[in-house]
This record gives structure tokens, C-alpha cells and sequence, in this order.
């Protein structure tokens, strides 16, 4: 099967519609001309409106664990966008996180399959190499980095994401159905407050996990942006896994990434430009999505842009 040939006029389900990513998602869609159903949890559907009060939007409360609610939530779809789920460490136990993530994902998508819709989107995760989150210390191989980094997982919360690139892999290998995986980065709308509140954040991370922050390349992506990606996944074709690695083209540090990895990664092997490049190779994003991210924090708040001299350094 190929690709959502239009966005316009297409029936388009999004589970975790009213999640950091979901909300800017469901408004582009939206402004792209689709017909957009949410199915999440009861009581979201409020902060969906909050956000973006004027979309047009048909909200259905329900679990993305529930086979009989999912069934009837992807029930006439063209598409299915897959962004429901517990976002990172910390949010609830290990047993939840992993249990909603992979049964989640695997109910959804095989869901979308069997019901005949055209295209599946689905969010996976920088996290899904296992190395940023990872409790060994793993650094990764090189830098640039691009999505066929060996993956070392040590939490939970990795290893349900790349247990769901397994799900699109069966997905699309017994149904046929074309399934697009994105492996979004740290994702913020990083103009609030003129960017200080995302420059805050950065602060926060770098001081509390630098080797983290490094091993992510040191990236990041605009909420819109993250939204104009799942658009970009909707009408194209490309292998359902690994993900494909999506952020903003420049790090958000003021320095070289050569001399970040320098201070940062001093043992690991650097390939990329002299410049700010971010540490992520997102050749597959421009070359298979046709996907460049538009806000830069460069643009929003240049003075944000983090000091290496500034932040321990990790080694």
C-alpha cells in the first residue's frame, strides 16, 4: 500500500492529540484541509481547546490500550498518526511505561493495519539507540550519529521505543500498510516567554546530565516543527523502521559542535563540520521526508544559546 496521497480531505486520526506533540499536530493537520479525530485519555480533550480553541476537531476519550475503543476510533481512517503514550522516565512506574508504550503501539497500529488504512505514523525516539538514557555510560560511536547507531539499552522506557519500530516492521511486513516512524528529540515550543523558558530548560539539562544532552546530539526541535514533520511522514513512502532521526539543523550550543565534542565526548570519533551542526545525521530526513526544521533558536532567542565553558563538563 502507499502513501496518504493528500492531505487535504483525508480522514486523519491522532492518538495523543492533546500531548505536547499531539496539539500543534492536530492544528496543522487541521489547517492542511484533513478531517481530524482525537482518541486520548478522559479530561484531555480541555487542554487540546486551550491550545488551539479554534480548530475543528472530533475528540473521542479513550485508551490506546482498549482494542474495542481503538477499533472504533480508526474505524474509516485514511491515516492513523501514533503519538499517545508515556513520554520519558519519571512519568510513572517501569511496568506502566513499558506496558502502555509497546501494547499501546502494537494495538493502534495493528488496529490502523487491519482496518485498511493508507498511512501510519508513529512516534519513536531519539531514545530508541537506548544510549542517552543508558545507566553503562555508552557513548555513542561517532559524531554525527545517524539511525543505524547499535542500540545499548538500559531503561525501560528505550526499549519500549524500539520495541515499537518492531511493531511498524510486523505491521507493514504482514498487512502491506506504509508506516513512517519519527525519532524526535528533546521537543518544546521554544518560543514561550521569547524563548527564556526553553533556555531555562537547556540550562537545567546540561547542569543536571551533560553526558545526556551530548549523547543526543545535542539537539532539539520546535513543537510546529515536530508537527510539520508527521505532515511531511503522512505522503511519503519509507521503510517503517528505524525511525527517522528529526531536529533542528543546528545545536543550541554557542560554541563549535567540534570543540563540544572535544570537551564533552573527548574519545569519540568526530566526522562533521567545523560548524554548529547538530550532532545527528538528518540526511534521511531531508533526502526520505523531504523535511528541514524551520525554528531555530538561533532566530527566537540567540542570547538562550548555551556557553560550553558554562556547563560541567562530562567526560
Amino acid at each position: 500500500m502507499s502513501a496518504l496521497s493528500r492531505i487535504g480531505g483525508a480522514r486523519v486520526l491522532v492518538t495523543g492529540g492533546a500531548g505536547l506533540i499531539g496539539r500543534p499536530t492536530v492544528a496543522h493537520l487541521a489547517e492542511l484541509g484533513a478531517e481530524v479525530t482525537v482518541l486520548d485519555l478522559p479530561g484531555t480533550h480541555a487542554t487540546l481547546l486551550a491550545a488551539f480553541p479554534d480548530v475543528a476537531v472530533r475528540f473521542l476519550a479513550g485508551d490506546i490500550c482498549d482494542p474495542e475503543a481503538v477499533d472504533r476510533a480508526v474505524a474509516g481512517m485514511d491515516a492513523v498518526i501514533h503519538l499517545g503514550g508515556i513520554p520519558g522516565l519519571g512519568f510513572t512506574d517501569h511496568v506502566e511505561t513499558y506496558r502502555v508504550n509497546t501494547i499501546g503501539s502494537f494495538v493502534v497500529m495493528s488496529a490502523a493495519a487491519r482496518a485498511g488504512v493508507a498511512k501510519i505514523v508513529y512516534a519513536s525516539s531519539i531514545n530508541a539507540n537506548g544510549i542517552p538514557l543508558g545507566t553503562r555510560g555508552t557513548l555513542p560511536a561517532r559524531i554525527p550519529y545517524d539511525e543505524d547507531l547499535p542500540a545499548d539499552i538500559t531503561d525501560w522506557y528505550s526499549l519500549s521505543k524500539l520495541a515499537n519500530e518492531d511493531v511498524a516492521r510486523m505491521v507493514a511486513r504482514r498487512w502491506g500498510t506504509s508506516v513512517t516512524g519519527l525519532r524526535f528529540p528533546l521537543v518544546r515550543d521554544i518560543t514561550a516567554e521569547g524563548g527564556r523558558t526553553f533556555g531555562q530548560h537547556l540550562r537545567a539539562a546540561m547542569a543536571a546530565d551533560a553526558r545526556r544532552q551530548a549523547a543526543e546530539g545535542w539537539s532539539y526541535l520546535h513543537d510546529h516543527d515536530a508537527a510539520r514533520s508527521v505532515a511531511a511522514a503522512l505522503i511519503r513512502e519509507t521503510p517503517p523502521a528505524p525511525g527517522i532521526l528529526v531536529a533542528a539543523p543546528l545545536t543550541y550550543l554557542r560554541g563549535t559542535t567540534a570543540a563540544a565534542v572535544a570537551a564533552f565526548l573527548p574519545t569519540v570519533p568526530f566526522g562533521g563540520s567545523t560548524g554548529r551542526a547538530v550532532g545527528l545525521d538528518l540526511s534521511r530526513a531531508r533526502e526520505e521526508l523531504g523535511f528541514e526544521a524551520l525554528t531555530l533558536l538561533d532566530d527566537v532567542a540567540p542570547s538562550e544559546l548555551i556557553d560550553i565553558a558554562g556547563t560541567r563538563k562530562e567526560s
